[in-house]
């Protein structure tokens, strides 16, 4: 039989990858197997372990494009506007995960289960493109804001990536954590992860 070519493997991961986006959209990770993503391919199931060893490492990727794709937001919004105020680098952080509610989600629904079931080399990719991410918001925040100093960057920062890893709860929560909420006399907030980032950031930056 002969060997497909490059560009069509590279396709080919591309359509694994697509086939779990899809299913996620309407299922739990847990959910999910192998065999659904399979029965989405225009190939053989048996053709998905010469990319991926498990339906993890799968996800994995996708979580890694989704952070490629933010990483490319990021760049876009420091290449393109400069020096900001506050506001619009607000404005603009939060447009930029407004977009990636996927990533949000695998991060604070699925981030361990994920990364515990791939081999390492795999989890050093992703970790990698995270790394870049990071360095492109810090580039990000030197441009926007030239008059803060290393402590004044790495206190946004590390303020910044824990606040993201918790937003998605706040505005995608169940009906059940919903009732449990307002059964413990609480409200849940009405707000989007446009609203909450943008305010998040405009506090942080405010007056500095």
């Amino acid at each position: 039989m002969p060997r497909i070519t490059e560009e069509a493997s590279r396709a080919r991961c591309v359509e694994i990858v697509n086939a779990a986006e899809t299913l996620y959209q309407t299922q739990n990770y847990r959910d999910i197997t192998m065999a659904q993503i399979a029965g989405k391919l225009t190939f053989g199931r048996a053709n998905i372990y010469n990319y991926f060893q498990c339906k993890d490492e799968i996800f994995l990727a996708l979580l890694q494009r989704e952070y490629t794709l933010w990483e490319q937001d990021l760049a876009a919004l420091r290449d393109s506007i400069g020096a900001l105020d506050g506001e619009a680098l607000a404005a603009g952080l939060a447009a930029s995960l407004q977009k990636r509610e996927q990533m949000l989600r695998l991060l604070v629904m699925d981030l361990y289960e994920i990364e515990e079931g791939c081999r390492p080399n795999n989890l050093t990719a992703l970790k990698r493109v995270y790394l870049h991410a990071v360095d492109t918001l810090e580039s990000l925040l030197r441009a926007c804001k030239p008059q803060w100093d290393e402590t004044q960057v790495d206190r946004f920062i590390y303020a910044f990536l824990p606040f993201v890893y918790g937003v998605y709860p706040y505005v995608h929560a169940t009906d059940k954590q919903r009732a449990a909420i307002e059964a413990a006399g609480g409200t849940f907030p009405d707000k989007s992860i446009y609203e909450l980032v943008e305010q998040f950031v405009r506090k942080m930056t405010a007056d500095t």
